[in-house]
């Protein structure tokens, strides 16, 4: 796998990867205080899944969210049937409140997997990656300012593309300077993946120094964005 994101908190994304577990454990009690082998099956399979999506997800694999909603939702479907078929609205009204913060959980892991800065949108059959037109980059490595491309941008940050990232810790903060038509932005942004390949490249969740440099930066997006880019 050719990219590494560390834009998410690994704790997150294990609060993520419990989260069918959690919710097999809410509507099992009793499994859990008086048979201990199902329970610790379950917690077995729970941790292995949990594991899995980490692993996959800081890779690039963001497919393994299908498998998570998927996997959640199975085990909502499971526990509805009866209490519907029993009447027992404690059930359904816990069923309906865990769907509820699934669903609230998905859309904020979506809009992240969609983020410029997390994901520079390649994929395993793409070579080199194109890179926006008619836009000028560059990147400060110390005193000195190099060359970059951009792959994706958006109002949260962006994907550089360049000839090393060699030195480019995850965390770390870096100048950049992005040119389109004549205007010139300038910003500062957080390492949060890693895009190794050919040619290597990194996420930046942007950062901004004022409320100028914002508009700047925002004003730039919508214009690339109007052109369709």
């Amino acid at each position: 796998m050719r990219l590494r994101v560390f834009g998410i908190p690994r704790l997150l994304l294990t609060v993520y990867g419990l989260f069918p577990w959690i919710i097999w454990s809410g509507f099992h009690l009793q499994s859990i205080l008086y048979r201990r082998e199902d329970a610790w099956w379950a917690a077995g399979l729970g941790l292995l899944f949990c594991a899995g999506f980490v692993f996959f997800f800081r890779r690039g694999g963001f497919w393994v969210r299908y498998a998570w909603a998927g996997l959640a939702l199975v085990e909502l479907l499971w526990e509805i049937v009866p209490a519907v078929s029993e009447r027992d609205f404690a059930s359904i009204g816990g069923i309906l409140g865990a769907l509820l913060v699934g669903v609230s959980m998905a859309i904020w892991l979506e809009r992240k997997v969609g983020s410029a800065s997390l994901n520079p949108g390649a994929y395993w059959f793409e070579g080199e990656l194109k890179a926006i037109p008619r836009i000028r980059a560059r990147i400060r490595s110390g005193d000195a300012w190099l060359q970059a491309r951009i792959r994706k941008i958006d109002e949260r940050g962006l994907f550089m593309m360049q000839e090393s990232v060699f030195g480019v810790r995850a965390g770390q903060f870096l100048e950049f300077e992005l040119e389109h038509e004549g205007h010139k932005v300038g910003g500062e942004g957080r390492v949060v993946a890693f895009f190794m390949d050919a040619l290597p490249g990194l996420g930046l969740q942007f950062l901004p120094k004022d409320l100028y440099h914002f508009q700047q930066y925002t004003a730039l997006v919508r214009r690339l964005r109007g052109e369709g880019l």
